[in-house]
């Protein structure tokens, strides 16, 4: 759904979208949201698009692999220059007012690209199910929050599969 610039009227634009979207570049549209937006013209083709956006796209548990959906409600507030506001130049330092904009090429913008970059920074850099999931037993691979394998893990001196090396170092 694109917008072409021109066709926003001086006073704005507001949309309401719910759709699905590929997340995660999977080849299939599986992450459902809902987004709020208002688009509003600074003068210059700038664009200042606010909003709101909410989603729970499937993760996966970086300690046990489950998966789970991960609720996001996100604030969405950006600033977006046309590249011509560049210069011609192949090289442009960017100065301060630059560092917090977006830049957009060719007479339209699509919003739900915007939606999908802000999901994509609103998704923890450790997802977890739970805080005090206790992930997988590292000798045999059972999860420790379903059931208790009997393993011994971390004990002192134990460095896992690195144990090879410190018998090296000893060398």
């Amino acid at each position: 759904m694109a917008i072409k610039i021109n066709d926003i009227p001086p006073e704005g634009l507001s949309l309401e979208l719910t759709r699905k979207l590929d997340l995660f570049d999977t080849g299939a549209a599986s992450t459902a949201f809902t987004a709020v937006l208002s688009i509003k013209p600074m003068g210059g083709g700038v664009l200042h698009i606010s909003g709101r956006v909410r989603s729970a796209p499937a993760l996966e548990c970086s300690r046990c692999l489950a998966s789970f959906p991960c609720v996001i409600d996100s604030e969405l507030n950006v600033d977006l220059a046309p590249v011509s506001a560049l210069g011609a130049d192949a090289e442009h330092e960017l100065g301060s007012g630059e560092l917090d904009m977006e830049f957009y090429k060719g007479d339209e913008i699509e919003p739900v690209e915007i939606i999908k970059e802000q999901l994509l920074i609103s998704i923890p850099m450790v997802p977890l199910h739970s805080p005090d999931c206790k992930g997988l037993c590292s000798v045999c691979g059972t999860d420790l929050n379903k059931t208790e394998c009997g393993h011994q893990r971390n004990a002192p001196g134990d460095f896992g599969a690195f144990s090879a090396l410190r018998d090296l170092l000893k060398k």
